[in-house]
């Protein structure tokens, strides 16, 4: 009867462990809605850099886009 008590005992514990191992890992990142506002403001400030700088060697790079899209005026 001891011996079920403690495999009984030893199975609680493991499954507690796995169980916090868990919820430490869900916690560790953001709801999807935060997810999905951050990849959006940082693909927005990438794409707003890339179009609009007028640093040198990003507007020549891009030159030829800028022109093809034809809203964004570059000279």
């Amino acid at each position: 009867m001891r011996q079920k008590e403690e495999l009984t005992m030893e199975y609680k514990y493991e499954y507690q462990n796995k169980n916090s191992f868990k919820n430490k890992f869900k916690s560790m990142f953001l709801s999807l809605p935060i997810q999905l506002t951050v990849v959006a403001l940082l693909a927005g400030i990438v794409i707003y850099t890339a179009l609009f700088s007028s640093y040198a060697p990003v507007h020549d790079a891009l030159h030829d886009l800028r022109h093809g899209l034809m809203f964004i005026p570059c000279h």
